[in-house]
Formats: structure tokens, sequence, C-alpha cells
């Protein structure tokens, strides 16, 4: 009896080494594949950053336009209002906390709305929103800014636009909004800290995800009105290579 214990014990033994053999054996196949996904993906990011898409420049371009880098994101700052379009319709300066009339410009970037709902700063930034967002699982947002001048502690790229030029990069704007009646929809966050006083955000097409973020929003917005941009980016970095920044 003792001698069959001892058998079904080396028995059982084996059966859980084996077990664990091709545990260890599935993890090791799962990890080199995400190291080779993760290293891929940076590569194809690295270098179609690199390839340049050159654009038509004009020579009679008189609409002066920006392209601001805030960390690890990039916005469009245009002028507030010109003969083509003013943006106040779209983004009432009433919402804004500051409703600062005497604003000139204002900064328009794209991005993952519970990001930009739950992350004012990125010690807030949790667990669930770091999974979820790269994924494209959730909705998008825009985020506008009134400002009274450009801003100068940050990365920024000038541009000159032509009018027709111009019209293309404003319908690209509008054609990521998502209208109710004719009017954007306008988000209130619920976190304080989300709006800092003259900004606000709204309903946005399109998710965010590891192949479209809000960099490769603005990349496609530029290509739009035909300035230089990246063949493919999701970096803020491959779209200030390309203008030597």
């Amino acid at each position: 009896m003792q001698q069959k214990k001892r058998k079904l014990y080396w028995f059982q033994k084996r059966k859980v080494r084996r077990a664990s053999k091709r545990v260890f054996k599935i993890l090791g196949y799962f990890f080199t594949f995400l190291g080779s996904a993760i290293l891929l993906y940076l590569m194809s990011t690295f270098l179609l950053s690199r390839i340049p898409f050159e654009g038509k420049p004009q020579k009679n371009a008189s609409i002066t336009v920006y392209l601001m880098k805030s960390g690890v994101h990039t916005d469009f700052v245009l002028p507030v209002s010109n003969a083509i379009q003013d943006w106040r319709k779209e983004f009432p300066i009433a919402h804004t906390d500051f409703k600062n009339p005497k604003s000139t410009l204002i900064s328009i970037g794209w991005g993952d709305k519970a990001f930009y709902m739950n992350t004012p700063t990125w010690a807030d930034l949790t667990f669930k929103t770091a999974i979820t967002t790269p994924f494209g699982i959730g909705p998008s947002a825009i985020h506008t800014t009134y400002y009274e001048q450009l801003l100068d502690d940050r990365p920024i790229v000038r541009l000159k636009l032509t009018k027709n030029q111009y019209q293309a990069l404003v319908v690209y704007i509008k054609k990521s909004l998502i209208f109710r009646n004719g009017k954007t929809q306008h988000i209130i966050p619920q976190l304080a800290g989300v709006v800092t006083g003259n900004d606000a955000y709204y309903k946005a097409k399109g998710r965010y995800s590891l192949f479209y973020s809000c960099n490769t929003w603005i990349n496609s917005g530029l290509k739009a009105a035909d300035q230089k941009a990246c063949l493919w980016t999701a970096f803020a970095g491959g779209l200030f290579y390309q203008y030597g920044k």
C-alpha cells in the first residue's frame, strides 16, 4: 500500500513538472512575441517618421499657423479668427472659465477622451487608463486652449499656409468633430484639474490607438494642408524631426 502511494506521489510530481514546463514554454513564446512586436513597432515608428511627405509650399502663403509640442503631445495653434474661420463658433469662449476676449490664438489637439478626462497630470495616470488607451477602446475628444500670445516655453514650429491650404486644414479639423444640431458637443470634466481656465473639451470622431495617436492626427492634418509631414508617425519627435527640431 505504501509503495503504491509512493508511485502515485512520484507520478503526480512528474505530472506537475510537465505542466510547469508547458506553462513556462508558453510564457516564453508569449514574451518573445510581445518583445518582438514592441521592437517592430518602435522600429517602424522611427523609420516611417523619418520618411518625409514633402507637401506643396506656395509663394503666396500668408496665414501663419504653428505646431506646438507639449511633452509627448502636439497641437495646432491657429488664429482665433480670420476671413476663413472664426473658431469661437465651434469652440465658444464661454465654455472656458476665464472667458478671455483678448485671446488671439487657439490650440487644437485630438486625443483619447478617457485619458483627457482622468489624467490631469501624469501622476494621475491609472493602470486602467494606461492599459485601455493604446488599444482604441474608448471615444476621443478635441482639446482647445485660448491664448493671448504664443507660448515660449516649449518647441514651436511656424508654418505659412495659403488660403486654400488653411481652408483644407479647417475642413480637416471640423470633420474630426461630432456635431449635434449644427453645434459641437462640449464635454464638462468631472475631475478637478482637467481644465486650467482657458481650455475646453469637445466630443470627436475616431479612436486613439498605438497606430493612430494625437500626433498621427496632427500629421494627417499637415498632409491635408499640403505641409511637410511624416509618411507616418505616432510620436511628436517624428513631426519635429521633419522641421529640424
